[in-house]
């Protein structure tokens, strides 16, 4: 992937992925040529189909070839989308990659009513297979078609089987009684379909998937008491299948109706392709609250399928709305149906949030299975990483932060157990490559650091201001600047193509026109909150929903008039509700302030929202206090006028220093969010107003940022300790801190890179690379105010090497976690820093000593420090060290160990791309003397002898050093014996 990435071919992939495939196509060549729906908690018929399955089923080799198949297809559908076009699977293998998933899970489930319970990486291998693999459209759209019915009922049998028998405790049930789906009368009796000859098990099949979905907030929760004794790399997998098997247009449209609408007596006609589609649930059943509720969740979980089902969802909670009236002043209600009409709107505006803005999600809008909200982060790209040693820092960096996500990441958007799956959901905003989500490691230090890693969940500040502006073509104008903005308009012609935003313009998503839905709710939500007639009055807990919504919909928001209306709506709102209303103030302020920022706070905007900031900053009720921080953060966006500067800036900075100094110490026993906050705050001030702030103020976040880090672990809550590293860090790179600040730093890392947790040690790790790779950059050659280019800097390679010892420390003391870690980067680290004889010492001793309990980690450092001196045209220095080296590998005891360590050696001293191949094999063989090992030896030995010894010499001296140690029987003495061949085929 790395050379593919890289935009080099690898043989090696497209033969594995040929192969792959091939042998797929081959194990569902032996299946019945037509198929029938396997239903495992039945019993089977005596048929020659059945009889086949059996058969094929019972053979141990064949059933363990298809369980190591399964593993190699879904270690290439878990790179699907890094890979180039021609790479993708082939349209012709879509249905061959569907049926082999099906027989997997069919296999599984076979085994487990034969009482012969599978491996659990054998179960992990099938359920990430079907899961990556109904994750695709094209295999995705073969399960939906009518001619793979019986296909895609079996595998819901079988999901559903698998599932009771995971998770499901004995003398326990998946649902109880009450909960359990009733198949509507209508279905019972004219369910036929055209394209099955027994209708019964479609029917079995929604009805299974209905309670699938059921269950999903139960057994398949993280956290749940029924959850509990499930593994934990199988509810995820589980959860992603059911929502893609829920999708399909065989069961949706049964799934997404609550159970209690069949028990109310709704009993349409259902029709479609496959005789289980059913109208929209009329509005009546709706106004059940009880029922509303559970209409909500199924949308919220399964998403949408196409444009007509969003529009047709939509008017359906349009119509929940509409039927719901605000309530006035003259009716006399009963307090209970007030209360009812009340929580009902309530909850119809969060569902129409919710819809609206599962148009923003990426890659696929409507598709939770495969997609999450996008973010566009405030920060902006980091120049000093284009550097040339910013470019070597972003390359190690990157290899650190994988490893980070890999240990603390929340995975929200990761199904699978594969530690290395992450992604961050952010669209490209640039012309050329409109739409295209950024890779993770281009968007190095630039997410949001309040946002904890791997949380995927809408927060504020998911979209920035920068990006609202750009992605909409809206020109942020002050008034200051119309004079001049107008005379500009005069001069210059208007350009023929405005910068585009994702996806098309961000007015239509995936075919649904969000402007118009947007637009739609602004006006409806502005009449609700400012009624004309002093007879209407709206509820005062459905202001503060509506508001929300608001602040919530904005970020799909597409042209300037809208932010304007909505500034005027929010300011008329503030001046005519009580000010006392703080659960109301919390989204209103962050949304005043939103849309002042957008709109370009100019002198007029500023001075109220500056007001408002500060009363609020003043407020006794934190969570205004959070929103108050959530909006500062979107109004720092618009370069701030100098006057409005100097009036906010202040306010901000004195309640920051005076809230972080008192609990700098203990954070742990305050509100986190409220810390994660105003922590980002301060980041953002130091780096784009270094001048407002001053000097003082950041030497003051710095010193609490250091006490922060230096807590212990209950002290400094995880999200906390990430989000203030990664803050540091950036502020290292964006060369806003003073040289004391900055070596502050250093020794804050290094002390923090010795921890025992291994994800705060390998966080902190990346603060100690930025920390050496900006004090690099300063004092490179590069630099003309380096006096002496060619010599290198004593001091820093002295410091240089105290740090390399705190890294092989860590290989030598850490968890086997944070010794690979620590040895992915140590080749380039040592090729970036020190000169190529220093590099070798320092590793082959490393490589060779008894105190290294991770030999294997080694072996790859050497490795691949090796092959860059042979990709530097320095091969003859590889030679010289290798034969300087040969008599302590043999004195290495025991034997195996000894030989193991020569065969590592040879390997990655070779020059030709076979032997190379055979590294991993070698490093899996530590400790092993049997004759496969031997053979290896003699082999990669002989390698080296052939071609890399040219000095008649040299290979005197070679044969030399293991005739020492050659006995009769051990590995040496059949090695001189491989020798003495070449010798003979050599002479003849």
């Amino acid at each position: 992937m790395r050379e593919m990435s890289r935009g080099q071919k690898s043989p090696l992939f497209e033969a594995a992925r040929v192969a792959t495939l091939d042998r797929m196509t081959s194990v569902v060549q032996q299946l019945p040529a037509v198929h029938q729906v396997f239903q495992p908690s039945l019993p089977t018929e005596p048929t020659a189909y059945w009889s086949q399955l059996n058969d094929l089923f019972g053979d141990a080799m064949w059933y363990r070839s298809l369980t190591v198949l399964a593993r190699a297809l879904a270690q290439y559908l878990l790179v699907f989308p890094k890979l180039p076009g021609r790479l993708h699977l082939p349209p012709e293998k879509e249905r061959d990659t569907v049926k082999f998933v099906v027989t997997t899970l069919e296999a599984l489930a076979w085994h487990l009513t034969h009482v012969q319970i599978p491996l659990s990486l054998d179960l992990q291998a099938g359920l990430d297979c079907c899961c990556l693999a109904l994750q695709l459209p094209g295999p995705w759209s073969a399960l939906s078609s009518p001619d793979m019915v019986t296909h895609a009922c079996s595998l819901i049998h079988c999901v559903r089987f698998l599932l009771e028998a995971i998770v499901v405790q004995p003398g326990d049930q998946l649902l109880s009684p009450g909960r359990r789906t009733d198949t509507p009368k209508a279905a019972r009796e004219d369910g036929v379909d055209s394209y099955t000859q027994s209708p019964e098990y479609i029917t079995t099949a929604c009805r299974m998937v209905a309670e699938l979905v059921e269950s999903l907030p139960s057994v398949l929760a993280l956290g749940h008491k029924r959850n509990s004794n499930t593994p934990a790399f199988l509810t995820p997998v589980l959860r992603n299948i059911v929502v893609s098997l829920a999708r399909l247009p065989l069961v949706n449209s049964y799934t997404r109706v609550p159970p209690l609408v069949w028990k109310l007596g709704w009993s349409p006609k259902p029709g479609g392709d496959f005789g289980t589609t059913f109208p929209e649930i009329p509005v009546e059943f709706l106004q059940e609250k009880e029922v509303f509720k559970e209409f909500i969740y199924r949308i919220n979980t399964l998403g949408w399928t196409s444009r007509t089902q969003f529009e047709e969802t939509w008017a359906t909670l349009l119509g929940v709305l509409v039927t719901q009236p605000l309530v006035t002043e003259q009716e006399e209600s009963p307090p209970e149906e007030d209360t009812e009409r009340t929580q009902i709107n309530v909850l119809a505006v969060q569902a129409i949030t919710s819809l609206v803005l599962s148009a923003m999600t990426v890659p696929v809008a409507g598709n939770p299975a495969v997609s999450c909200l996008e973010q566009q982060p405030r920060n902006k790209p980091l120049k000093a990483l284009d550097t040339r040693f910013g470019r070597k820092l972003s390359l190690i960096r990157g290899i650190v932060e994988q490893e980070i996500q890999a240990m603390v990441s929340k995975r929200e958007n990761i199904a699978t157990h594969h530690l290395y799956q992450a992604w961050d959901p952010v669209p490209s905003l640039s012309p050329a490559s409109t739409g295209a989500l950024i890779s993770h490691d281009k968007l190095l230090l630039q997410t949001n650091p309040e946002r904890e890693l791997g949380s995927m969940s809408y927060k504020l500040g998911q979209v920035s201001i920068h990006s609202v502006w750009l992605g909409n073509n809206i020109t942020p104008l002050r008034e200051e600047e119309w004079d001049e903005e107008e005379e500009e308009e005069a001069d210059v012609p208007a350009p023929s193509s405005p910068p585009t935003s994702p996806v098309n313009s961000r007015k239509h998503r995936a075919g649904v026109d969000i402007h118009s839905c947007s637009q739609f709710l602004l006006e409806l939500y502005r009449r609700w909150i400012l009624p004309s007639s002093s007879a209407r009055r709206t509820p005062v807990i459905l202001i503060s929903e509506v508001v929300r919504s608001l602040l919530v919909v904005s970020d799909l928001f597409t042209e300037r008039n809208q932010f304007e209306m909505m500034y005027q709506t929010l300011t008329e709102l503030r001046r005519v509700h009580p000010s006392e209303d703080e659960i109301l103030l919390q989204y209103l302020v962050p949304a005043t302030c939103k849309a002042a920022a957008v709109l370009g706070m100019d002198k007029a905007v500023a001075e109220p929202v500056s007001r408002l900031l500060e009363s609020t900053l003043r407020s006794s009720h934190l969570p205004s206090k959070i929103g108050a921080l959530h909006g500062i953060l979107y109004v720092l966006e618009c370069d701030l006028l100098d006057d409005t500067a100097k009036q906010l800036i202040p306010v901000i900075s004195d309640y920051l220093l005076s809230n972080l100094k008192g609990i700098a110490h203990c954070v742990g026993a305050h509100s986190q969010q409220h810390v994660l906050v105003m922590c980002a705050t301060a980041f953002y001030l130091i780096e784009n107003y270094p001048l407002d702030v001053g000097t003082d103020f950041s030497a003051s976040i710095i010193q609490m940022c250091g006490v922060m880090l230096s807590g212990s672990e209950e002290s400094t809550p995880s999200t906390i300790y990430h989000c203030v590293l990664r803050g540091l860090e950036r502020l290292l790179l964006s060369e806003q801190l003073s040289r004391l600040d900055a070596e502050s730093l250093v020794k804050l890392s290094v002390d923090r890179v010795n921890v025992h947790s291994p994800h705060r040690a390998m966080a902190a790790l990346g603060l100690m690379l930025t920390c050496m790779y900006t004090g690099k950059e300063k004092t490179s050659p590069g630099r003309t105010s380096d006096p002496s280019p060619a010599a290198p800097d004593s001091e820093s390679v002295i410091v240089a090497m105290e740090r390399v010892s705190v890294l092989f420390d860590r290989v030598r003391k850490g968890f086997p976690c944070e010794a690979r870690v620590v040895a992915r980067i140590l080749p380039q680290f040592l090729d970036d820093f020190f000169p190529p004889q220093d590099v070798m010492n320092k590793v082959i001793g490393e490589f060779l000593s008894n105190q290294q309990p991770y030999p294997q980690f080694m072996a790859t450092v050497v490795y691949k420090v090796f092959q860059t001196l042979h990709s530097t045209g320095q091969s003859s220095m590889v030679r010289d060290w290798v034969m300087l080296s040969l008599s302590n590998f043999t004195q290495r005891t025991p034997v195996a160990m000894a030989m193991w360590s020569l065969s590592c050696f040879f390997v990655s001293a070779s020059t030709s791309p076979w032997v190379s191949a055979i590294l991993p094999h070698v490093i899996s063989r530590m400790g092993k003397l049997e004759q496969v090992d031997v053979n290896l030896f003699c082999l990669v030995a002989t390698d080296f002898y052939r071609h890399q010894i040219e000095e008649e010499l040299d290979r005197r001296a070679f044969q030399s050093v293991f005739e020492v140690v050659a006995a009769p029987g051990n590995p040496y003495q059949r090695l001189l014996a491989c020798l003495q061949t070449v010798h003979k085929v050599a002479t003849c």
